[in-house]
Formats: C-alpha cells, structure tokens, sequence
C-alpha cells in the first residue's frame, strides 16, 4: 500500500511538471489525445522525443532509407516536396509524418520534407518502440492505438479526397 502512494505522488509530480511545458499542454490539445484520459496521453508523451527542426532545414530526402521514426507537428509547418519538386502539401500541428516508414523499415521514404518555419516534433523511434512493448506492454498498447488513430484519421482522409474526386468527375462527364 505504501509503494502506490509513493508511486501516485511521484506521478502528480510529474504530471504537474509536464503541465508546466508548453510543449506538452500542445500534445495534450492535439485531435489524437482526444479520447485519452490525463494519464494515457501523460505515458504517451513520456515515450516521445522533442525535436527542434530550423526553418529551411531538410528533414529527410524523398527515396531515402527510413529511419523508422514516426514524427507528430507540434509547432511550425512542414513542405512536403513530391519527386518532382512540387509543394504536395503543407504539414502543422497536429499532423504527422513517417508513420508509413516506422511501420515498414525496407520502405524508402515517398517524399522529401522541409522546415518552412522553426518546427517542434514529437518523434518515437522504431527500436525504441520494440523496447517499450517488450518491457511495458500497456504502454505498447497504448502506442498502438495511438498509431491506429493516425492510421484512421489517414484513411478517412483518402477517402473524403477520392469521394471529392469521384464526385467532381462523375458531375463532369470525365
């Protein structure tokens, strides 16, 4: 008994820290927190590593080998560069990227991304990932649903795009 409150004071400690970080107070209003109590997304965000990206700098490189890591906008926005050079799209906080690499380390990454202001990141690494649901499977779990959701709010994505296209090219005739 006296271990728990031991254990639960050490965690109002460091949840009142956590609470202190702007960095932190961000994750927690990210759409993917949402369905997670204090606790979980506090666990989660102990998992994750913070990353300062300058503005301009290169993130990786389009065909580049992955190095599985999964990374969450905090803070500033991202250019996806397609193969052929053109701005396929805008990332900010909230969105992610990389998902598909950790996932898949033999898959080279599909597009280059770019700093277009100073970026925050959350990052979680593959190995570490591996470390964490041999060691503390709830909280592997917990990472695991945490991706699900990103996967979801992915394919929810993709199909609201191709019904928007579908719709666009069956009012036209294409």
């Amino acid at each position: 008994m006296h271990d728990m409150h031991v254990t639960d004071s050490l965690l109002d400690a460091y949840e009142a820290t956590l609470e202190a970080s702007p960095v932190y107070m961000r994750f927690r209003g990210m759409p993917v927190c949402e369905s997670m109590g204090g606790r979980e997304s506090m666990m989660l965000f102990s998992c994750l590593d913070v990353v300062s990206v300058a503005a301009g700098e290169t993130i990786y490189e389009v065909g580049e080998v992955s190095d599985q890591t999964m990374r969450l906008v905090i803070e500033g926005r991202v250019s996806v560069i397609s193969p052929s050079l053109d701005t396929y799209t805008e990332l900010g906080a909230g969105d992610t990227f990389g998902l598909f690499s950790f996932l898949d380390e033999d898959r080279p990454h599909s597009a280059s991304l770019k700093a277009i202001s100073n970026v925050t990141l959350l990052t979680l690494n593959r190995d570490y990932f591996n470390v964490i649901t041999l060691e503390d499977p709830v909280m592997g779990n917990h990472l695991l649903r945490f991706m699900f959701r990103l996967l979801s709010r992915m394919s929810l994505k993709l199909e609201t795009e191709y019904a928007a296209i579908h719709n666009y090219v069956t009012a036209r005739r294409v």
